[in-house]
């Protein structure tokens, strides 16, 4: 079955079959208007043409439906074979035989991992579409990075206000008899030393942003790196040996500054890649859009992407 057709396409459909044919236009549209549904079977060139019998359909309200099947065989001759049929078929939501609309619509697609060593490939992992087909929004981007950087700040910035000195409140000299202007404190804010006006004061410069939003840009940035082509899914990261050496030999060129992400850092990825300063070592947990954005290579493993898809995939789902 390769797909289903309106009444208006039957029209035109039937017409090109039946061009040849000695029935008039008027009889053929007669018949055609009768049936609701035109099927084309792949595997052959009959044609099926379902109606409800409209005389069981009332009658009949149980699991089992009375149909009248028509079924025109074309051949290469003028002459059509009209062959009429009873069948009983049970009510089912959806069967084999049609067409479902939603089947091409896949929820994901696959994609090569290679070998961390080689750079051969080994395989493919299969990308949820709910993750890495979202719109590539830069607003969500901006405002995760935002969110970010406010939270990464300290804050602790200080400076002393006319309370906070520690200096003796003596008046510096008398009120009258010097020619200079009057002086009631050393540590005003226009002496020298004295106090500021309006001092920085310790704060929290964090703001919040809606879970839904976090969420979003996290599938943003893994898109935005998919579709640049800057995201490689490898089989693992296992090193035999904790030297930075090894593991700068490993690392192509053409990635250039990379982030390196698996489900948990071995020690012997931290000690190697401790001093390379183009690669920052991710645990599956702590990948975060600024983190990505930062870096021209994305770099998952296999293990640390299923996990990074089913968190993702069950906090949409909630």
């Amino acid at each position: 079955m390769i797909g289903m057709k309106s009444i208006s396409n039957v029209r035109s459909v039937g017409s090109l079959l039946y061009r040849n044919s000695s029935s008039s236009s008027s009889s053929l549209n007669g018949v055609i208007a009768s049936f609701s549904t035109f099927n084309i079977n792949s595997n052959s060139s009959s044609i099926s043409l379902n109606k409800y019998n409209i005389n069981n359909r009332n009658n009949n309200k149980s699991n089992n439906n009375i149909y009248k099947v028509r079924t025109y065989t074309s051949s290469a001759s003028t002459s059509e074979n009209i062959n009429t049929q009873s069948i009983t078929s049970t009510t089912t939501t959806s069967t084999s035989e049609h067409f479902n609309p939603n089947s091409i619509l896949t929820s994901s697609f696959s994609v090569p991992v290679v070998n961390f060593k080689s750079k051969e490939n080994v395989g493919e992992i299969q990308l949820l579409k709910s993750i890495f087909s979202v719109p590539l929004r830069v607003d969500i981007l901006h405002r995760i990075v935002r969110w970010q950087r406010a939270k990464a700040m300290q804050g602790t910035h200080y400076a002393q206000n006319m309370g906070d000195i520690d200096r003796t409140n003596k008046k510096p000299f008398s009120q009258k008899g010097t020619g200079r202007a009057r002086q009631g404190t050393n540590h005003a804010i226009q002496m020298k030393g004295g106090a500021r006006a309006f001092p920085p004061k310790p704060r929290d410069h964090s703001f919040s942003l809606p879970k839904k939003v976090r969420r979003l840009g996290l599938k943003v940035a893994l898109a935005t790196k998919l579709a640049q082509n800057k995201l490689v899914i490898v089989e693992n990261l296992e090193l035999e040996s904790h030297k930075t050496k090894d593991l700068d030999t490993l690392l192509p060129e053409q990635w250039g500054r990379s982030l390196l992400v698996d489900k948990e850092i071995s020690s012997n990825l931290s000690l190697a890649g401790f001093n390379i300063k183009r690669i920052d070592l991710l645990p599956e947990r702590g990948l975060n859009v600024y983190s990505i954005l930062q870096k021209d290579t994305l770099v998952l493993t296999r293990a640390s992407l299923d996990e990074i898809q089913k968190r993702l995939s069950e906090q949409s789902e909630n």
